[in-house]
């Protein structure tokens, strides 16, 4: 079994990861529920979340995602007249620009949601997705809405050289765990290199960032399956140059140091003083691995499994095998996947003599740490399949976080280090 969000989802998350623009869905409130739900755990905006505090109708007592809560006789007779009052209503209330996205069931209806939109004046801050793909992948879904958010916007450059200092950050989510401390992360490491970061594809941005995005220096391609064509959009439109690490992810000591040199290599800067902050991470944490490697023989030799996207994959297992000494013994990639990351995945495994372990389900076998979402962990120990399992994606088990995190970054890789550590400690 697979615990992935599809299409639908990632359509809805990309608009939803944008500060001042929110989702209408067309559809009945058993499609809304969860994605407002999830929204509002991913992204929370509202101070309070006391559901009497949304009792407007087509909030149903939650923040995030209003809906039509279209019925039967909406699929038979049409549900114009209800989105009509739905689009004024919700309009009055969001300030920011909206994104009419509809559910299986009204997408099949064919009702026209853009002469509404149009009736009403509403072109330039309501754009309608009529079907973003979903039972698809959710990367697919992400990058269908993030590319129709930018022609919606009319992006232009200001026709000047692009500013040596300002960078995008693409391919990052709600769908992404810690997601906003991977946007702290690589802000603080991007400042070692001399840049600032403009706008977040779509992952706590604004419209106005996303405006002023045509004159980055640069792209930054975190995950390729959230952002590889947004890039390509870019390059296309002003000439931007993409930077996409040839180890995925910055996940690891590695992936990052590869990354940072990739962008220095780009924009002609010197990564010297970003990569001296890697070597101090190193050094750090060399101290502890070989303190526990002293008395447990440990972390080398351990087995591990993994099941996410190729982008997260690839970077994981490659320092887990070249940095920690680490086996792996199932590595199942997530629909959607990258194919260049999963490739380089799959040769990196042949090489190292792992071929039987590309493709293979982590419920096959029995690793001393699992890598993959909360759900997938819980069936996993359940079986036998893991002695500890790490959360690296969503959905997760609801552990409340208080404290920034991320799993990218210098910060991330010692995050990692210090969950393997504990969790084989405890095995």
């Amino acid at each position: 079994m697979i615990f992935s969000p599809d299409a639908f989802t990632g359509s809805i998350l990309a608009v939803e990861g944008i500060r001042d623009a929110a989702v209408i869905l067309n559809g009945p409130t058993g499609c809304k529920l969860y994605h407002s739900f999830l929204s509002d755990r991913q992204f929370p905006r509202e101070s309070s979340h006391d559901p009497l505090a949304f009792q407007d109708e087509f909030y149903f007592g939650q923040p995030r995602v209003p809906c039509t809560c279209l019925d039967g006789e909406d699929y038979i007779r049409g549900s114009l007249e209800k989105f009509e009052r739905a689009l004024a209503a919700i309009a009055a209330k969001e300030k920011g620009l909206l994104m009419v996205i509809n559910s299986p069931g009204a997408s099949l209806v064919g009702d026209d949601l853009e002469s509404v939109i149009k009736k009403a004046g509403m072109q330039d801050r309501c754009f309608v997705v009529e079907n973003p793909g979903f039972s698809l992948p959710a990367a697919q879904g992400f990058e269908n809405v993030a590319l129709a958010l930018l022609e919606h916007l009319k992006i232009q450059s200001s026709h000047c050289p692009g500013s040596p200092k300002k960078v995008n950050l693409i391919g990052l989510s709600l769908l992404h765990k810690y997601w906003e401390g991977s946007v702290a992360e690589m802000k603080r490491l991007l400042a070692f290199l001399g840049l600032e970061v403009g706008a977040i594809f779509l992952a706590g941005t604004s419209l106005e960032e996303i405006r002023e995005s045509g004159d980055a220096a640069c792209n930054v391609v975190l995950f390729p399956e959230y952002g590889r064509k947004i890039a390509e959009w870019y390059k296309e439109r002003f000439g931007t140059p993409a930077v996409f690490s040839s180890l995925g992810a910055p996940i690891g000591f590695d992936a990052n140091e590869s990354l940072l040199r990739e962008v220095a290599a780009v924009l002609n800067i010197d990564p010297t003083p970003a990569l001296a902050e890697v070597r101090k991470a190193r050094q750090a944490s060399y101290r502890q691995i070989s303190r526990f490697h002293s008395f447990s023989g440990l972390p080398k030799g351990a087995s591990f499994s993994i099941r996410a996207e190729s982008s997260l994959a690839f970077p994981l297992t490659h320092w887990l095998y070249s940095y920690l000494g680490m086996a792996p013994l199932a590595v199942k990639l997530l629909p959607g996947s990258d194919p260049e990351a999963a490739e380089s995945l799959r040769a990196f495994l042949e090489a190292k003599g792992f071929c039987e372990v590309w493709d293979r389900d982590p419920s096959l076998e029995s690793a001393d740490i699992a890598f993959a979402n909360g759900p997938t962990l819980q069936l996993l120990k359940a079986k036998g399949c893991c002695k500890a399992g790490i959360e690296i994606t969503l959905p997760e088990e609801g552990y409340i976080h208080f404290l920034p995190k991320t799993y990218m970054g210098i910060s991330g890789a010692l995050l990692l280090l210090e969950e393997i550590i504990n969790g084989l400690r405890s095995t």
